[in-house]
């Protein structure tokens, strides 16, 4: 079972991770908000997991390799209907940088929105 694990509570994270839910072809993926489950329950998911991870930005496991942020969506983007013939153009290079960046623009964004 692979695990997207996100931040029910931050508003960029559910709104996108609603997105990705629908797109997702692959029905094994579980996507889980970290506020629904104890944090024993997310150590059996994965050990090396702490709030400050997972406050920080979403998670994807899959066979017990965690990718976050970008690399979570990027990862994820294989499995994505639309999206995954285009996945490729994430590996180019400098593009994880730009990611990373406008990942961090939205969620500040939608965190002070929400304020």
């Amino acid at each position: 079972m692979d695990y997207f694990i996100y931040d029910g509570e931050c508003p960029f994270c559910d709104k996108t991770t609603k997105k990705l839910k629908s797109l997702c072809l692959d029905k094994g993926v579980q996507f889980i908000s970290f506020r629904d489950l104890s944090l024993d329950s997310l150590k059996e998911i994965y050990s090396g997991l702490s709030l400050e991870i997972l406050e920080r930005d979403v998670q994807f496991l899959i066979d017990g390799i965690r990718y976050p942020g970008f690399f979570a969506i990027r990862k994820l983007s294989h499995r994505l209907r639309g999206y995954r013939y285009f996945s490729f153009l994430l590996y180019i290079p400098l593009v994880p940088f730009l990611g990373m960046l406008v990942m961090y623009i939205l969620r500040l964004k939608a965190y002070t929105k929400s304020k």
